[in-house]
């Protein structure tokens, strides 16, 4: 029964599977996703660079904000940010064929979700 609970849960939750990033190069390139929180609650692109500099544009009704950080991974599955929006951690899913990068920050009032 051990053995099968989690291929269980895995096949009920739509396929998402975690996964343990070991370098932050990893997880370069585009992004597109939403953000919400207390500045509001919009669509996002942003681009992760090889060194897990991040940077990137909410598009908010009120106009375009930007934001910036940086991603680091402290030990492989666990992957912390430092940005303009707070400090928090991400986490990188697969979904089918998508990768997902969700934000959740320490504040409790701030995430995000990525996708490419």
């Amino acid at each position: 029964m051990r053995v099968w609970l989690p291929l269980v849960m895995l096949l009920l939750g739509g396929c998402v599977a975690a996964v343990a990033v070991r370098e932050v190069a990893e997880l370069a390139g585009p992004w597109r996703g939403r953000i919400a929180g207390p500045r509001g609650n919009a669509a996002a692109e942003m681009t992760v660079d090889g060194q897990g500099a991040y940077k990137g544009t909410m598009f908010l009704d009120a106009g375009d904000r930007l934001f910036h950080g940086r991603l680091v991974v402290v030990r492989p599955g666990e992957v912390r940010y430092q940005g303009s929006d707070g400090s928090g951690a991400a986490r990188l899913y697969h979904r089918g064929a998508r990768s997902v990068l969700k934000f959740r920050g320490d504040d409790d009032g701030t995430d995000a979700e990525f996708s490419r």
